[in-house]
């Protein structure tokens, strides 16, 4: 469900972009909205078609304790991505909690099922590429809809490809990684999904227009996490849909 090299798409769909921009369509923030909502369509579908029984079988065969310990896993995974930005960003408190955090829920917390580190008070954050480059000072560009990926920019699309190169499981071999790598992404995706099955129902019984929900959500949800969490506004997954309620319609980049 997952598409390591977005950059390389976003190159070959050059030439379709600048055509499907026609200006009687263009939105502040959003020149390519005629693509876009096609990709949105097509994830929705796919949203409506696989991850939603997906993930309503998920969350009838796994309890709480366990989705919570997967959910957990998959984070504390993530800890040398996170660790890499903080130190690019200069963040060294929060580069010493990443690295606090992942001793300790890789340890006391069997290989982070559990998050210890939380009892102890060292609280979560995430970071990625698209937000170091926006700390540095690398403008959003347009809003993007990424088949199977969902909202994202032209910044944050291409940040992705670092990101990728930032984790060591990018440079280890070992027999059944893509076995692996495979089941991480399906349980990544499908755990998310199962947290917001209420919240995007609702969101998509009483939005006006979901697209530009899910768009103004989103850059909210950016700004939120370049300022590091200070604007207390709910975070979207990964794929095309929402934790959090419709936002007034009148989002900008940020």
């Amino acid at each position: 469900m997952y598409i390591r090299t977005p950059a390389l798409i976003l190159l070959l769909l050059g030439p379709v972009l600048s055509s499907c921009a026609s200006a009687q369509n263009r939105t502040s923030g959003d020149p390519l909205e005629p693509l876009n909502r096609a990709f949105f369509g097509l994830n929705t579908n796919i949203d409506k078609a696989i991850l939603i029984p997906a993930s309503k079988t998920y969350r009838a065969i796994a309890p709480k304790p366990a989705r919570n310990g997967v959910r957990n896993f998959l984070q504390n995974l993530r800890s040398p991505v996170i660790l890499a930005n903080d130190v690019l960003q200069g963040e060294w408190k929060r580069a010493g909690q990443t690295v606090s955090r992942f001793a300790i829920n890789t340890t006391v917390g069997v290989g982070g099922l559990f998050d210890v580190a939380k009892g102890a008070g060292i609280e979560k954050h995430k970071e990625d590429f698209g937000q170091t480059m926006a700390k540095a000072g690398i403008s959003s560009g347009p809003y993007l809809v990424l088949p199977l990926l969902g909202p994202s920019s032209l910044r944050d699309a291409f940040g992705r490809l670092p990101d990728h190169y930032l984790t060591p499981l990018a440079y280890t071999r070992f027999d059944g990684k893509n076995t692996f790598t495979t089941a991480r992404r399906v349980a990544s995706v499908t755990d998310k999904r199962a947290r917001s099955l209420k919240a995007v129902k609702k969101m998509r019984q009483n939005a006006f227009d979901e697209y530009i929900s899910v768009r103004d959500l989103y850059w909210q949800t950016r700004k939120n996490a370049i300022a590091n969490g200070q604007l207390e506004v709910e975070e979207l997954p990964e794929f095309d849909i929402s934790n959090a309620q419709p936002a007034p319609i009148n989002g900008t980049s940020p």
